[in-house]
């Protein structure tokens, strides 16, 4: 065998182990479990009960098992260049079938990442943004596609969908402001590192639902101190990059952490990443808070410009993500309920909408409508209906 013991470690959820399969990492670090460190053989039903209590998902050495290998299913990242048509605009429809394959390689490369850094690895900046190709060349398409199945496609605990959203959004702003490539890359990078000091962050303090106190506080802030020192370590990391990392906490009246800095002192990147990294936090459901709508989001941060945020970029960031950010669900003057699904650049207030709910709250078959003067939103929803969940466009494509 000439491949590492390393390279044959592959992803499986808790509650399909097996006797026999030999756990060789976690989804957290060992110091946070009972677990012997190093790695140890499934010996029953027992102990994969108790794994599932403390982890979701686990990685197994198929070499060192004694279970049959189709049980587990090996980790193999979607090449990048066959997710990239050669093309400079495509209509929302013909971009979401590449945009789901872009979306799983950036969740490939993501889980990639953390089981390197859980396992002691340093992560490599050219994986990084091979795996980042996909979704970048996707956002300049149709940025729509990716931002709607941000929102309705299911995530994998929340890190991971963290990491996923700033890396996603943050490539979105930077498209509005007119950035190449590359600096899409480097936006994009940042965000995938901006909460990696969170593994060495005690689960139960992350998962604490109660207030925290001033220590425990101190614990938490220090995940930038963790991302910044792993970092420094790995190899080719833009500077760019290590500057948002560092300063992503860093607010514009200087009452941010670390260092409270103001203004522009604080770097590009790093204003660009607290605008993201605080719009998709707040729009996530936490142990400690509901999820609140994007738009509502959108109003919070709006009246924080000049205050926390840079005043220009957040005018930047909601022409960026449209006034009724895609994937929000609203409510038009008719009283019927829909999900935004695309954005119209000349009419911030008129969003394409999938109108599934009629007015008296009964489902009915999706069909797409444009929000005008005649019937315009009237309010933004975090929460449907019971009953209602966000069609799938595809399909909807093919009928209309």
């Amino acid at each position: 065998m000439t491949n590492t013991l390393d390279d044959h470690l592959v992803a499986l959820k808790a509650g399909r182990l097996r006797p026999g399969m030999y756990v060789a990492a976690l989804d957290r670090l060992w110091l946070h479990t009972p677990f012997p460190p190093g790695g140890f053989f499934i010996r029953d039903q027992k102990q994969i009960d108790r794994l599932g209590r403390y982890c979701t998902y686990v990685y197994v050495d198929p070499l060192r098992s004694d279970e049959p290998l189709d049980l587990v299913i090996p980790f193999e990242p979607l090449p990048p260049t066959l997710l990239a048509p050669n093309a400079e605009k495509l209509s929302l429809d013909e971009e979401l079938p590449w945009a789901k394959q872009a979306l799983e390689a950036l969740n490939d490369t993501i889980q990639q990442m953390v089981r390197q850094v859980r396992t002691g690895r340093l992560p490599q900046i050219d994986t990084l943004q091979a795996g980042l190709v996909p979704m970048i060349e996707s956002i300049k398409r149709n940025q729509d596609a990716m931002l709607w199945l941000l929102r309705t496609e299911p995530v994998r605990g929340y890190l991971h969908r963290r990491a996923a959203g700033t890396a996603i959004i943050a490539a979105t702003c930077g498209n509005q402001l007119g950035l190449d490539r590359a600096g899409l890359t480097e936006l994009a990078i940042g965000g995938l590192l901006l909460d990696i000091g969170k593994l060495e962050i005690p689960v139960p303090l992350l998962a604490k639902a109660e207030s925290l106190s001033e220590q425990e506080q101190q614990v938490v802030r220090k995940h930038v101190n963790h991302a910044v020192e792993l970092i420094r370590v790995m190899d080719a990391v833009p500077d760019n990059v290590l500057a948002m990392v560092s300063h992503h906490h860093e607010r514009y009246d200087g009452s941010g952490y670390p260092n409270q800095q103001r203004g522009s002192e604080i770097p590009l990147y790093a204003r660009i990443a607290g605008i993201v990294d605080t719009f998709d936090a707040i729009t996530q459901d936490r142990r400690y808070a509901p999820a609140i709508s994007a738009h509502t989001a959108l109003r919070y941060l709006n009246g924080q410009r000049r205050i926390k945020f840079d005043g220009g970029l957040m005018q930047q960031f909601i022409r960026a993500m449209g006034i009724y950010p895609t994937g929000t669900w609203v409510e038009l003057l008719d009283g019927s309920i829909g999900v935004v699904c695309e954005q119209d650049p000349q009419w911030p207030l008129s969003p394409n909408i999938v109108v599934v709910s009629k007015n008296n709250g009964m489902p009915m078959s999706p069909h797409t409508a444009h929000a005008s003067r005649l019937n315009p939103i009237i309010r933004a929803r975090h929460q449907p209906n019971p009953g209602l969940a966000a069609p799938d466009l595809e399909t909807l494509g093919e009928r209309r």
